[in-house]
């Protein structure tokens, strides 16, 4: 057996780690009632916010991240009529704020 150089171990691609399949996030039921339009965003929220920490599989925790995302936002939201809308631009916010 004749060993290569450490070049080309150094040029050769990444290596491809097994994944799971990945199966659909359900979505708390406390959300249930949320248009899917916001649902969907704070879902991207909670992806983005527990990547931005560094966790590295954040599937195990999206929905308490959505969750905790949610209780936050909600709370400097007027209530009433447009208030879903409104929590929609909260969301939205977070996301830019995330981003920068």
């Amino acid at each position: 057996m004749k060993l290569g150089s450490i070049s080309s171990l150094l040029e050769a691609p990444r290596r491809k780690r097994e994944r799971k399949p990945s199966t659909p996030i359900p979505t708390p039921r406390s959300l249930e009632g949320l248009d899917s339009s916001t649902l969907s965003l704070l879902r991207r929220l909670a992806v983005r916010s527990l990547e931005s920490l560094g966790v590295r599989d954040p599937a195990s925790f999206i929905e308490a991240e959505m969750l905790s995302k949610f209780n936050s936002l909600a709370a400097g939201v007027t209530p009433g009529a447009e208030g879903e809308a409104r929590l929609r631009d909260a969301i939205k916010d977070a996301l830019e704020q995330l981003d920068e």
